[in-house]
């Protein structure tokens, strides 16, 4: 009879336990599927970029790499799209990845270059 008190008393635990982590548990596996990557094009500056809003004001962009000489226009076209995304806050970019090194003469072939990755937090003033 006393197996049967403890057996039923750890079952309580664990309904109760699970009971209060499913609702967590829901909540994360909805909020994943709102974040969502979009894949755009700018017709002024030529770029194809994908975005992806975490929340107001976090994005992470990502600009496909096509070539050395494209490069600049990538950089403006960051600039002025964060600023654009921010609106009245103040952009801050942190590059994950895919900065080239500029180099005037060069006298090998540039290697490959990854997309470059930037991640967007607009600062409140």
């Amino acid at each position: 009879m006393h197996n049967v008190y403890q057996g039923r008393t750890a079952l309580a635990k664990c309904l109760k336990w699970f009971f209060v982590m499913l609702p967590l548990v829901a909540a994360t596996f909805v909020s994943a599927e709102d974040i969502k990557s979009e894949k755009r094009y700018d017709f002024d500056h030529k770029v194809h970029y994908e975005q992806t809003k975490y929340n107001n004001g976090h994005y992470l962009l990502k600009i496909k790499s096509d070539s050395y000489a494209h490069f600049l226009q990538q950089s403006v076209f960051l600039l002025r799209h964060s600023a654009q995304l921010c609106k009245a806050k103040t952009p801050q970019l942190t590059i994950l990845k895919g900065i080239q090194r500029f180099e005037k003469l060069p006298t090998t072939p540039r290697p490959y270059q990854s997309d470059l990755q930037v991640e967007l937090k607009c600062i409140g003033q």
